[in-house]
This record gives structure tokens, C-alpha cells and sequence, in this order.
């Protein structure tokens, strides 16, 4: 009877002890599980203010890299989107009642709503050491189509194309009268060091379009990377003024006039 007393009595102690065993257990569990959402919380909240700290670093290293061409902005004159982000392509053929504001400026016409930004612009550029040189601006549909039959003829005759394939290849880089923005006058190219059109992409003062020209509302109108969307071939030398607005969130966003113009219908209208 003493015998199975005892062991009746070592039974229920064994019991508590395992039993208090897996309470410790449960504790330390519920400790651990606590101690690891803990430094998982920590991680994340020191990942957060990295990040936004990086992100601050970065903006306002591209805001310093634009010189003083930022606190141009304010003083530049704003217009109606219909003006800025007016698409022409072979798509999209310029209104046959357009006309372009034209006035001359450095032996070129453009439009005149886009000279204060394309002057303060060229300053800034010449004041940072790279001097731009107007190459390029309004070009009416008549002369526009003389330039597009003339690359079409070229293409027949020195590179031996039908004149359907010359005439396709043409309007990826000239472009038919009225299908070609150089009719807005919103257009303007530039030559630098004696190199203009593909060469242009080897200057310095690319590299300072790059970085600035949008500080002045102007983008890359025709980038090598979007031309399955502009139907134009690269043009490191052409620019387009579409307002500092859109051009800031052209480039946050890499989009192109195309892809910006169709990213806009797409946002609800209040």
C-alpha cells in the first residue's frame, strides 16, 4: 500500500513538473515570438527612415545638379495644357487651323509663348559652361514635306530602297509636312562643339539638357528607347517644350510625350 502511495504521489509530481514545463515553454514562446515582431518592427521602421532619408539625399542632389535652374521655374510664364502637351505625330496630324505665335530668335523662328523659357534656359546653360547653339526650330508643312521627299529620294538612290521603304524610313526621321511637330513652333534643336544630330549625344552640353532642360519645361522629345511609341528615330538633339509641370513628371515617370498624353485620359476628370 506504501509503494503505490508513493507512486500515486511521484506521479502527480512528475505531472506538475511537466506541466509547469510547458507553461515555462509557452512563456518563452510567447517571449520569443514578442522579442522577434519587436526587432522585426525596428527593422522596418530603420529601413523607413533610410530609405526616406536616401530618397531626400537624392532629390536634392538632382535639385543641386540644376545649378540655380529650379528657382527659374516661378518666374517663367504657364500655359494651357492644350498648348503644352499638343501631340503630333503621324497619328496625330496637326490641326488644320493651328497657327503657331512665330517670332525670330537667334536665326530661327519658334513660338513665341515657349522664347522666355528657351532663352533663360540657353543662359543657364552657357552660364554652367555649356553653351547651347539654336540649330533648329519652326519649319512650315511645305518645307517640311521638301525635306521628307529629298531623305525619301536619298534613301532610294544611295541606299537602293523601294520608295515605299524609303518612304516609311523617312517619316521615322524627318517626318511628312503636318505629321511633324516642327509645324507647333513648340520645337527647338540644338548643336554644340560642331556636332548636332546623333553626335550631339557626346557633348556636355547633352548631359546638361539631360539633367536640366525639364527645370525649363522642354523634354527629349524622341528617346532611343521609346520609338516603337513616337514613330520617330533617336534625336538626341530635339527638344520640346511642354511645360515645366509635365516635363518635371515626364521624367519621374520615363515617359514620353506619347505615353504621358494617353497616362493623363486615363486619370478620373473632377
Amino acid at each position: 500500500m506504501l509503494k503505490r502511495r508513493e507512486k500515486i504521489i511521484k506521479s502527480r509530481a512528475q505531472w506538475r513538473s511537466q506541466n509547469q514545463i510547458k507553461k515555462i515553454k509557452i512563456v518563452m514562446t510567447v517571449i520569443l515570438t514578442a522579442l522577434l515582431l519587436s526587432v522585426a518592427a525596428g527593422g522596418l521602421l530603420a529601413w523607413s527612415q533610410m530609405r526616406d532619408f536616401f530618397e531626400q539625399k537624392a532629390q536634392n542632389t538632382s535639385l543641386q545638379a540644376s545649378g540655380s535652374a529650379s528657382s527659374d521655374v516661378d518666374s517663367l510664364p504657364v500655359y494651357d495644357d492644350s498648348l503644352n502637351l499638343m501631340l503630333v505625330n503621324l497619328s496625330h496630324p496637326l490641326e488644320s487651323g493651328y497657327k503657331a505665335e512665330l517670332t525670330d530668335y537667334d536665326g530661327y523662328r519658334v513660338d513665341q509663348r515657349i522664347l522666355p523659357a528657351l532663352k533663360k534656359m540657353m543662359a543657364q546653360a552657357e552660364s554652367d559652361g555649356c553653351p547651347l547653339t539654336l540649330s533648329g526650330g519652326y519649319v512650315d508643312s511645305d518645307e517640311q514635306n521638301r525635306l521628307y521627299e529629298a531623305e525619301t529620294q536619298r534613301l532610294m538612290q544611295k541606299e537602293h530602297l523601294s520608295r515605299v521603304r524609303a518612304e516609311s524610313q523617312a517619316q521615322n526621321t524627318v517626318g511628312k509636312g503636318g505629321c511633324n511637330e516642327n509645324q507647333t513652333g513648340l520645337a527647338a534643336t540644338f548643336s554644340a562643339e560642331g556636332k548636332k544630330g546623333s553626335d550631339f549625344a557626346a557633348t556636355k552640353q547633352y548631359h546638361w539638357l539631360s539633367e536640366n532642360s525639364v527645370y525649363f519645361g522642354f523634354i527629349l522629345r524622341y528617346p532611343g528607347d521609346k520609338e516603337s511609341l513616337t514613330g520617330m528615330g533617336s534625336q538626341p538633339d530635339h527638344y520640346r517644350y511642354v511645360g515645366t509641370e509635365n516635363a518635371v513628371k515626364m521624367r519621374e515617370y520615363s515617359m514620353c510625350l506619347e505615353e504621358y498624353v494617353a497616362y493623363l485620359a486615363q486619370q478620373p476628370q473632377y
